[in-house]
């Protein structure tokens, strides 16, 4: 599959340089052609490309691209073509498209485009950005529950057209309240003369249009549904978010969640299109905060420095303890902010999550320990009694730093979300920095009551 779309982003290369007709492309989804094009050498071309082939297939093509790709493509698309392309777009992905753009050529291009479409694009834009309200999907089907199955079917072959999905048809009262959920296939099975309020389901699940979406994604995931509807206050209508845009949704949570886990800044935009000041901008800040906090590690190792320069095999063993500790921190924290990503976990549950870390630590921490108590007691080439007692300060030292760090570990991404700050900021690379210092005063403080 690679290889044919390579191939096809070389074919529309060389077309870019002839006036030949783009009839190589009629019978390949656009799925491959979106990604052809951002194999293409710069948006430019990705734009001569969409440009010279007929609208409503380009329009199909600009929904697979990520938005901060068409971003840099429309600028390169006359006005009007790039408004064309855009209310021939669902609303909901017209809309996503507009917010990456400038406010002033985001309004130039609502202007041009038909005033119908151009209203659904303003109306999702209201609502806040990730949310349900944004995500939705206006063009729904929508039926009376007094309605035969029979009636219902011949409406759906009517509209069929005009809506993007037919998962599901939604009972409405005469105020647009909705008051019940048919599936398609509890229509098409069930007697033709049965209503629609004998067949549909009313325990419903739905979403208010503030709702985070993430919270819908979980929604989706949890009762196994291919769209939920979004109402108002009054249960009224107001649209659905469908399933195709909860995985878009995933995807991009979970792209976020593990840049925030290499405490690198989220971003959207394709690796290769970003500029390398833009890979410096996103890490810089996370450097230095981490490059301040392991200072709390030279800090240690100088209070210090009177021990180690009295018993030197002691730094012999630094890196062993403080990197191990870092290991065992980063994996807990790794495991609880997934737990709580998955709704696992939840924050009423603090002690029993930092309870099973704590033992897990413990029971991990002696094993460790004892490994660390016989390398120890192997690498140290000295009399017989300080081998003994360097290689149980090591071993204690390895066991108290990995119950410590498992149990910080834990509690860190709880507490991130009590204060409602996303638990993967928690990252691997911040609980290593703290678990550095504290592992160090700890070797040091055991050691001294050991050694000295």
């Amino acid at each position: 599959m690679q290889e044919r779309v390579e191939g096809l982003a070389q074919r529309l290369r060389e077309g870019i340089q002839t006036a030949d007709e783009w009839a190589i492309l009629d019978d390949i989804p656009p799925q491959d052609i979106a990604e052809a094009l951002t194999m293409l050498d710069n948006p430019m071309q990705q734009a001569q490309v969409l440009v010279r082939m007929p609208e409503p297939q380009a329009a199909q093509v600009l929904d697979y691209l990520e938005p901060v790709l068409v971003r840099a493509i429309l600028d390169h698309i006359p006005l009007d073509i790039a408004a064309r392309l855009l209310q021939a777009l669902p609303a909901d992905d017209a809309a996503q498209i507009l917010e990456e753009l400038p406010e002033p050529q985001a309004q130039a291009l609502l202007q041009q485009m038909a005033p119908p479409e151009a209203r659904d694009v303003r109306e999702l834009l209201e609502y806040p950005p990730n949310t349900a309200g944004r995500l939705m999907v206006r063009e729904y089907v929508r039926v009376r529950p007094d309605w035969t199955a029979e009636q219902a079917l011949e409406y759906l072959r009517q509209i069929s057209a005009e809506v993007e999905t037919v998962y599901y048809l939604y009972a409405v009262d005469m105020r647009q309240r909705l008051v019940g959920v048919c599936s398609l296939r509890e229509l098409v099975v069930a007697d033709p003369s049965k209503r629609i309020e004998q067949i549909m389901e009313t325990d419903l699940v739905v979403v208010k249009p503030e709702a985070d979406q993430e919270e819908v994604a979980n929604l989706l995931s949890k009762y196994d549904l291919l769209a939920v509807p979004v109402v108002d206050d009054l249960g009224r209508m107001l649209g659905i978010v469908t399933i195709d845009d909860v995985v878009d949704i995933l995807v991009s949570e979970s792209t976020e969640d593990v840049l925030k886990l290499g405490a690198v800044e989220a971003t959207e935009e394709p690796y290769l299109s970003q500029r390398p000041w833009d890979l410096v901008r996103k890490r810089v800040r996370w450097l230095i905060l981490l490059f301040i906090a392991e200072r709390l590690t030279g800090t240690v190792l100088r209070a210090y420095d009177d021990e180690i320069q009295k018993v030197s095999a002691l730094a012999w063993f630094i890196p062993l303890l403080i990197g191990t500790g870092g290991n065992a921190g980063s994996q807990t924290t790794t495991t609880i902010t997934r737990a709580l990503a998955l709704g696992e976990v939840r924050l009423n549950q603090v002690l029993k999550v930092m309870t099973r870390e704590l033992i897990t630590g413990l029971v991990l921490g002696v094993l460790i320990g004892l490994i660390g108590i016989v390398n120890a007691f192997i690498w140290t080439h000295k009399e017989f009694e300080l081998r003994v007692d360097l290689a149980l300060t090591v071993g204690l030292a390895q066991m108290a730093i990995i119950t410590m760090a498992t149990t910080v570990g834990a509690a860190l991404p709880l507490i991130a979300k009590r204060l409602n700050i996303d638990p993967a900021v928690m990252s691997a690379p911040f609980i290593t920095t703290l678990i550095d210092a504290a592992g160090l005063l700890v070797y040091f403080l055991i050691a001294k009551a050991i050694l000295f």
